[in-house]
Protein backbone atom coordinates (compact mmCIF):
# COMPACT_ATOMS: atom_id res chain seq x y z
CA UNK A 1 0.00 0.00 0.00
CA UNK A 2 1.24 3.47 -0.85
CA UNK A 3 2.55 5.50 2.05
CA UNK A 4 0.40 8.58 2.71
CA UNK A 5 1.94 11.96 2.09
CA UNK A 6 1.21 15.24 3.81
CA UNK A 7 0.60 18.69 2.44
CA UNK A 8 0.14 21.82 4.48
CA UNK A 9 -0.84 25.30 3.41
CA UNK A 10 -2.64 28.34 4.70
CA UNK A 11 -5.45 30.50 3.38
CA UNK A 12 -5.99 34.03 4.62
CA UNK A 13 -9.57 35.25 4.99
CA UNK A 14 -10.67 38.84 5.60
CA UNK A 15 -11.79 39.44 9.17
CA UNK A 16 -12.71 43.12 9.36
CA UNK A 17 -16.33 42.45 10.42
CA UNK A 18 -18.21 39.88 12.49
CA UNK A 19 -19.72 38.48 9.30
CA UNK A 20 -16.35 38.03 7.60
CA UNK A 21 -14.87 36.24 10.59
CA UNK A 22 -18.03 34.13 10.94
CA UNK A 23 -17.67 32.96 7.33
CA UNK A 24 -14.04 31.95 7.89
CA UNK A 25 -14.91 30.00 11.04
CA UNK A 26 -17.72 28.16 9.24
CA UNK A 27 -15.30 27.18 6.45
CA UNK A 28 -12.86 25.87 9.06
CA UNK A 29 -15.60 23.81 10.67
CA UNK A 30 -16.77 22.38 7.32
CA UNK A 31 -13.29 21.24 6.30
CA UNK A 32 -11.84 20.13 9.66
CA UNK A 33 -12.09 16.36 10.05
CA UNK A 34 -13.42 15.85 6.53
CA UNK A 35 -12.53 12.76 4.53
CA UNK A 36 -13.01 12.11 0.81
CA UNK A 37 -12.66 9.00 -1.34
CA UNK A 38 -11.80 10.37 -4.77
CA UNK A 39 -11.90 8.75 -8.20
CA UNK A 40 -10.55 10.82 -11.10
CA UNK A 41 -12.63 9.90 -14.14
CA UNK A 42 -10.03 10.75 -16.79
CA UNK A 43 -7.01 9.03 -15.26
CA UNK A 44 -8.75 6.48 -13.00
CA UNK A 45 -6.57 7.66 -10.12
CA UNK A 46 -8.06 6.76 -6.74
CA UNK A 47 -7.01 8.39 -3.51
CA UNK A 48 -8.19 9.25 -0.01
CA UNK A 49 -8.01 12.78 1.41
CA UNK A 50 -8.18 13.53 5.15
CA UNK A 51 -8.07 17.15 6.29
CA UNK A 52 -7.64 18.98 9.57
CA UNK A 53 -7.66 22.73 10.11
CA UNK A 54 -6.28 25.00 12.81
CA UNK A 55 -6.48 28.77 12.88
CA UNK A 56 -4.95 32.00 14.08
CA UNK A 57 -5.60 35.72 13.85
CA UNK A 58 -3.10 38.44 13.04
CA UNK A 59 -3.26 42.11 12.16
CA UNK A 60 -4.14 41.37 8.56
CA UNK A 61 -6.92 38.84 9.00
CA UNK A 62 -7.86 35.27 9.79
CA UNK A 63 -5.53 32.45 8.77
CA UNK A 64 -6.78 28.89 8.30
CA UNK A 65 -3.93 26.36 8.46
CA UNK A 66 -4.76 23.19 6.52
CA UNK A 67 -3.04 19.83 7.06
CA UNK A 68 -3.99 17.33 4.35
CA UNK A 69 -3.06 13.63 4.35
CA UNK A 70 -3.34 11.95 0.96
CA UNK A 71 -3.23 8.20 0.45
CA UNK A 72 -3.16 6.54 -2.96
CA UNK A 73 -1.46 6.67 -6.33
CA UNK A 74 -2.09 10.26 -7.41
CA UNK A 75 -0.17 13.14 -8.92
CA UNK A 76 0.40 16.00 -6.49
CA UNK A 77 -1.17 18.45 -8.94
CA UNK A 78 -4.34 16.34 -9.17
CA UNK A 79 -4.64 16.23 -5.40
CA UNK A 80 -4.05 19.98 -5.15
CA UNK A 81 -6.75 20.74 -7.73
CA UNK A 82 -9.21 18.48 -5.95
CA UNK A 83 -8.61 20.14 -2.59
CA UNK A 84 -9.00 23.59 -4.15
CA UNK A 85 -12.46 22.42 -5.26
CA UNK A 86 -13.16 21.28 -1.68
CA UNK A 87 -12.29 24.75 -0.36
CA UNK A 88 -14.39 26.50 -3.01
CA UNK A 89 -17.36 24.27 -2.17
CA UNK A 90 -16.89 24.92 1.55
CA UNK A 91 -16.91 28.69 1.00
CA UNK A 92 -20.15 28.44 -1.02
CA UNK A 93 -21.80 26.29 1.64
CA UNK A 94 -20.53 28.59 4.40
CA UNK A 95 -22.09 31.59 2.66
CA UNK A 96 -25.46 29.82 2.56
CA UNK A 97 -25.19 28.77 6.22
CA UNK A 98 -24.28 32.32 7.22
CA UNK A 99 -27.40 33.61 5.50
CA UNK A 100 -29.47 31.32 7.74
CA UNK A 101 -27.76 32.52 10.93
CA UNK A 102 -29.48 33.30 14.21
CA UNK A 103 -27.77 35.66 16.62
CA UNK A 104 -27.76 34.31 20.18
CA UNK A 105 -26.30 37.37 21.89
CA UNK A 106 -22.90 38.66 22.88
CA UNK A 107 -20.79 39.34 25.96
CA UNK A 108 -17.64 41.36 26.59
CA UNK A 109 -14.54 39.18 26.29
CA UNK A 110 -13.65 39.74 29.95
CA UNK A 111 -17.09 38.47 31.05
CA UNK A 112 -16.22 34.99 29.76
CA UNK A 113 -13.54 32.48 30.64
CA UNK A 114 -12.42 29.46 28.65
CA UNK A 115 -11.80 26.19 30.50
CA UNK A 116 -10.56 22.78 29.38
CA UNK A 117 -13.27 20.11 29.43
CA UNK A 118 -12.97 16.32 29.64
CA UNK A 119 -13.57 14.34 26.47
CA UNK A 120 -17.06 13.30 27.60
CA UNK A 121 -18.10 16.97 27.80
CA UNK A 122 -16.78 17.98 24.37
CA UNK A 123 -19.34 19.37 21.95
CA UNK A 124 -18.55 18.94 18.26
CA UNK A 125 -21.37 21.36 17.47
CA UNK A 126 -19.57 24.24 19.23
CA UNK A 127 -17.03 26.05 17.05
CA UNK A 128 -14.52 28.24 18.89
CA UNK A 129 -11.31 29.71 17.45
CA UNK A 130 -8.17 27.85 18.52
CA UNK A 131 -6.48 30.99 19.84
CA UNK A 132 -9.09 31.29 22.62
CA UNK A 133 -8.13 27.90 24.07
CA UNK A 134 -6.56 27.91 27.53
CA UNK A 135 -3.17 26.28 28.02
CA UNK A 136 -3.16 22.47 27.95
CA UNK A 137 -6.62 22.32 26.31
CA UNK A 138 -7.13 20.08 23.28
CA UNK A 139 -8.21 22.02 20.21
CA UNK A 140 -10.64 22.38 18.62
CA UNK A 141 -13.18 20.72 20.96
CA UNK A 142 -11.45 20.26 24.31
CA UNK A 143 -12.47 23.58 25.84
CA UNK A 144 -15.61 25.65 26.38
CA UNK A 145 -16.62 29.15 27.40
CA UNK A 146 -18.29 29.98 30.72
CA UNK A 147 -19.81 33.14 32.16
CA UNK A 148 -17.60 34.59 34.89
CA UNK A 149 -20.58 35.95 36.89
CA UNK A 150 -22.49 32.67 37.21
CA UNK A 151 -20.08 29.96 36.10
CA UNK A 152 -22.70 28.69 33.64
CA UNK A 153 -21.68 27.32 30.27
CA UNK A 154 -22.08 29.90 27.50
CA UNK A 155 -23.61 28.84 25.16
CA UNK A 156 -25.82 26.60 27.27
CA UNK A 157 -26.43 22.93 26.56
CA UNK A 158 -29.97 23.87 25.49
CA UNK A 159 -28.73 26.43 22.99
CA UNK A 160 -26.38 23.85 21.52
CA UNK A 161 -29.11 21.19 21.42
CA UNK A 162 -31.47 23.60 19.63
CA UNK A 163 -28.92 24.54 16.94
CA UNK A 164 -27.04 22.78 14.19
CA UNK A 165 -23.85 24.61 15.12
CA UNK A 166 -23.02 27.45 17.47
CA UNK A 167 -20.05 29.62 16.48
CA UNK A 168 -18.16 31.81 18.96
CA UNK A 169 -17.01 34.88 17.02
CA UNK A 170 -14.55 37.17 18.85
CA UNK A 171 -14.63 40.68 17.47
CA UNK A 172 -13.91 44.16 18.77
CA UNK A 173 -13.74 43.23 22.44
CA UNK A 174 -16.88 41.08 22.40
CA UNK A 175 -17.73 37.43 21.92
CA UNK A 176 -20.71 36.91 19.63
CA UNK A 177 -22.71 33.68 19.64
CA UNK A 178 -24.16 32.74 16.26
CA UNK A 179 -26.27 29.67 15.51
CA UNK A 180 -26.29 28.17 12.03
CA UNK A 181 -28.01 25.08 10.59
CA UNK A 182 -26.10 21.80 10.58
CA UNK A 183 -23.96 21.39 7.45
CA UNK A 184 -25.62 19.32 4.71
CA UNK A 185 -23.09 16.49 4.99
CA UNK A 186 -23.00 16.46 8.78
CA UNK A 187 -21.59 13.22 10.21
CA UNK A 188 -20.92 11.80 6.74
CA UNK A 189 -17.74 11.09 4.85
CA UNK A 190 -17.60 12.60 1.43
CA UNK A 191 -17.28 10.63 -1.78
CA UNK A 192 -16.26 12.50 -4.85
CA UNK A 193 -15.69 12.02 -8.54
CA UNK A 194 -13.12 14.42 -9.93
CA UNK A 195 -12.68 15.45 -13.52
CA UNK A 196 -9.62 17.34 -14.66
Amino acid sequence: MTEPWLASFEIRFPASTVDELLLALIVRDLVHGSSYDVVVEETKEEFLVDATVSDELDGEGYIALFEVEITGEVQHETAREFFEEVIEGAVEEAEALREAREDLGSLPVDAVEFRPVPEDDERWDLVTPDWLAPEDAEVPFGFRSYRRDSGEAWPSEQQLDDSGRVIVVPFDGKLHLVAIPAPKDDEECGEADATH
